[in-house]
């Protein structure tokens, strides 16, 4: 008997590929948590987000074959998926385009070190529930493009080469897009008074 739990993602293709239904749903059920959560960070609709979801793994199911072991799922998944989204929103008529940088980041605490009020103190808990809703509305401002490159790389952890092959462009592109898009968000976060330390 199969340990499909132990099975690399390769493997897994491979079993599905043969005819493996169980194999092609344990691969189903180990990426589609964190594929929901991409994909709706990106189109900011959790109905369409499902419905891509759906596509997308149909669209895995039907290339199985297809799939080029030299390259990670992972990579060949979102790229996938970023289509996807890219034609969502060609179809809704929305604009296509965004932008984020490395002062953005937490430290680890929270928002930062500004402000002389303790990390776990309520005034600091509700300054940093403040700073995240300001922040997804930065995120929302930005086009899908520049949201889309945020998101692989702050979020998913992907390197330029990997958000270059998955977004199918050059790398120097994908690092223009990052720091186009970060500093906007930085601007958009100073409107509301927010320095960069609670960024």
């Amino acid at each position: 008997m199969k340990d499909y739990h132990s099975m690399k993602d390769a493997e897994l293709i491979g079993a599905a590929a043969e005819g493996d239904e169980t194999a092609f749903q344990h691969l189903v059920k180990r990426h589609r948590s964190w594929a929901f959560g991409f994909v709706l960070k990106t189109v900011r609709d959790p109905e369409a987000a499902g419905d891509i979801l759906q596509e997308a793994f149909v669209r895995v199911f039907k290339n199985l074959a297809k799939f080029r072991m030299e390259s990670s799922f992972n990579t060949w998944f979102h790229r996938i998926l970023y289509n996807l989204c890219i034609d969502y929103w060609r179809r809704s008529g929305r604009r296509i385009h965004m932008e984020y940088d490395d002062s953005l980041a937490f430290d680890g605490k929270g928002v930062g070190t500004a402000g002389g009020y303790d990390a776990t103190s309520p005034e600091r808990n509700n300054r940093r529930k403040e700073v995240v809703g300001i922040l997804e509305q930065a995120l929302d401002s930005l086009s899908l493009e520049h949201r889309t490159a945020i998101l692989l790389r702050e979020v998913e952890g992907l390197s330029y080469e990997e958000i270059a092959d998955i977004i199918d462009c050059p790398k120097g592109t994908v690092m223009s897009r990052l720091h186009h898009a970060r500093k906007k968000i930085v601007s958009f976060m100073k409107r509301y008074g927010y320095v960069s330390s609670e960024i």
